[in-house]
């Protein structure tokens, strides 16, 4: 083999190991990002944060669920089995609630794009998981674990109820913290200026070949053994070597659709804010999926 080869061959499996890599959620970095809740995060955001916590995960997931907290203001009982080891309570806040997307030119319209309110215990979508706390329903802090059976952490910087949006307000141990008003969207009864989902970018529609078909400059989707679910999963590469995915609502069914988690990595606020998948610059994030 010779030198020049070598050293191609050598390139090529570097490039495949930074793409692969690119597809995945790296964790760690939710570390001191604006997702880290802990009392120890050096996220200088006003959001809301344990005043005395210094878990970081627990605040959404849980290696063993336990129903053990009673502050469950405003919320659905269960999923106890929910993915992926989910420990917060999710939104009850009655069916049809945040409206769907609507224009002239969106071809998934009289397909299947479907509201996300009221979902049903057990079978919410991975976009239902992120307004359980970007919603201003339930607090952040309304979790099935607790911290070792004590219930929900004391909080700072919470919005007030019914109309959140001050920061500053602490919350004691047991008691709902929400969201400010800023980092809330989707229901218009509790987030001032913003109507409902209806006014962004739509989500919760299943965006394959056909939908692609027909519409103008459409990426098609493909398949992506290196991302989250393994070869079966769909989604558009991005530009920097990562992966826009989109998620079954029912595991096995083939039908993927795309949910907020389609464009933004919650545990990566590293690379591109707000936990963006994808640069602003230039549009790319858009051209991505709109750049055929």
């Amino acid at each position: 083999m010779t030198r020049k080869v070598l050293i191609l061959l050598c390139s090529l499996a570097f490039l495949v190991a930074v793409n692969a890599a690119g597809q995945y959620s790296h964790v760690k970095n939710v570390v001191n990002s604006d997702h880290d809740l802990s009392t120890t995060s050096t996220s200088k955001g006003p959001h809301a944060a344990a005043s005395g916590e210094t878990e970081i995960c627990f605040f959404c997931h849980a290696p063993h669920q336990e129903l053990n907290t009673a502050d469950t203001t405003n919320v659905a009982a269960g999923p106890s089995t929910q993915a992926p080891l989910w420990n917060h309570y999710l939104s009850k806040v009655g069916a049809g609630v945040y409206g769907v997307y609507s224009s002239t030119s969106f071809n998934a319209l009289g397909t299947d794009i479907a509201d996300l309110g009221g979902a049903a215990a057990g079978s919410a979508t991975v976009s239902n998981l992120c307004l359980s706390c970007h919603d201003g329903t339930v607090g952040v802090n309304i979790l099935y674990h607790g911290q070792f059976r004590t219930g929900s952490p004391a909080m700072v910087n919470c919005g007030t109820p019914g109309n959140p949006t001050a920061a500053g307000i602490a919350a004691a141990a047991g008691t709902p913290c929400l969201m400010p008003d800023a980092y809330n969207l989707g229901n218009p009864i509790t987030v001032s200026g913003v109507q409902s989902l209806a006014s962004l970018h739509p989500i919760n529609f299943t965006y394959n070949a056909a939908l692609a078909a027909k519409a103008v400059d459409l990426v098609t989707p493909i398949a992506n053994a290196n991302g989250v679910g393994g070869a079966n999963r769909m989604g558009v590469p991005g530009s920097s070597g990562s992966f826009l995915p989109l998620f079954e609502t029912v595991a096995g069914s083939g039908d993927f659709k795309m949910q907020c988690s389609t464009c933004h990595d919650v545990h990566n606020q590293a690379t591109y804010e707000p936990f963006l998948r994808d640069t602003t610059t230039g549009s790319q994030l858009c051209l991505d999926c709109h750049g055929t």
